[in-house]
């Protein structure tokens, strides 16, 4: 009922407005919990074979919003009636940001998006005030996304935001900032984690977001940096990223790439990374995912979690649920007695 509505319904009023107006009023709901309350009983499903360990997060089911959907950290409460296991908010920075000029958000075929949004968000001081708002009643795993454009100031920014979420998610690999890829060199994220080591305060995960890659040159620095990543004990990897892609209508030329075109990228990229790391780092999928098969086929890659947005937008709030319910029907087919026993299965 709920996919229905939203696709007959909702979708096509929401997508007479462009991209960013649409999200704008994504948000005026999302940021309204009382509003979803009644949906929560509906798309919430709990079922013990869906319980994901990502560390020392416990997951009532694997699958996540991926970062970027809610820039400032202040839909969380909206969003966690939807059934999803965890969020991922942000990216978060030191200092607000203004993003590149408008427009700089795409709806292209095949129910995917270009952006070149350039990390916009209110600044690490204000949404301190929005998280810690957001941190009572809360009911479920808030991981922020964190970036800068030095170490001092990415440090920083992550020392102020992990006291008040239950982990967070280092974003090296936003194809739309260029000082954000500094710490894609390998002597840089050394010192990046190192510094980041330091400033943690406890037990809470820390995951770092990749890129993509589509060459051999490519695929050796990436996954040196993952490398690194296990090195200085980092909890988790996030795979992928968005893809560059030409993008004339940007004020920088280019746009992060997202959805299904994406899928079989993304796929590659975490059997890679659970082929070099032998299994012994959860990694969150992230590019493309639309259905339960979708979902089954990134653990059979290696994943521990998925992360979803693209699909999101065109699928509607119900996605979560029915991603769920569908990963249920297909334990139930193969007799496997968690979602966890799928993991790494497929590279075998």
């Amino acid at each position: 009922m709920e996919f229905s509505l939203y696709k007959s319904l909702a979708r096509p009023a929401i997508f007479l407005t462009g991209p960013e107006t649409a999200h704008g009023i994504a948000a005026w709901f999302f940021k309204r919990p009382w509003l979803w309350g009644f949906l929560r009983r509906r798309l919430s499903v709990e079922d013990e074979r869906l319980h994901v360990k990502l560390g020392p997060l416990r997951l009532s089911n694997p699958v996540g919003l991926a970062a970027g959907f809610d820039k400032n950290c202040e839909m969380s409460k909206g969003l966690l009636q939807l059934g999803f296991g965890y969020l991922t908010l942000g990216t978060v920075t030191l200092k607000p940001r203004e993003g590149n000029p408008k427009p700089r958000i795409w709806r292209r075929p095949g129910n995917s998006i270009v952006n070149s949004m350039g990390l916009p968000n209110v600044g690490a001081q204000q949404i301190i005030t929005i998280l810690t708002n957001e941190k009572t009643k809360r009911t479920g795993p808030i991981i922020v996304s964190v970036s800068g454009l030095s170490v001092e100031e990415f440090v920083e920014c992550f020392r102020q935001i992990e006291p008040l979420v239950d982990g967070t998610e280092l974003n090296i690999s936003s194809p739309n900032t260029a000082g954000v890829r500094i710490f894609q060199e390998i002597t840089t994220l050394s010192k990046l984690l190192d510094e980041i080591g330091k400033a943690r305060s406890g037990t809470k995960p820390i995951w770092v977001k990749i890129p993509p890659y589509f060459n051999e040159e490519q695929r050796e620095k990436v996954l040196d940096m993952v490398e690194v990543c296990i090195r200085k004990s980092i909890d988790g990897i996030t795979a992928i990223n968005t893809k560059i892609v030409q993008e004339p209508r940007a004020s920088i030329g280019t746009g992060g790439l997202s959805g299904p075109p994406i899928f079989e990228d993304m796929i590659r990229i975490v059997g890679d990374v659970y082929d070099q790391t032998r299994g012994k780092i959860p990694i969150n999928a992230c590019g493309g995912i639309s259905s339960a098969i979708n979902v089954w086929r990134a653990f059979e890659s290696g994943a521990s979690s998925v992360q979803i947005y693209t699909a999101f937008i065109y699928e509607g709030p119900a996605l979560a649920s029915k991603l769920n319910r569908g990963l249920l029907r297909m334990l139930q087919t193969s007799k496997l007695s968690s979602i966890n026993d799928v993991t790494g299965t497929g590279t075998r």
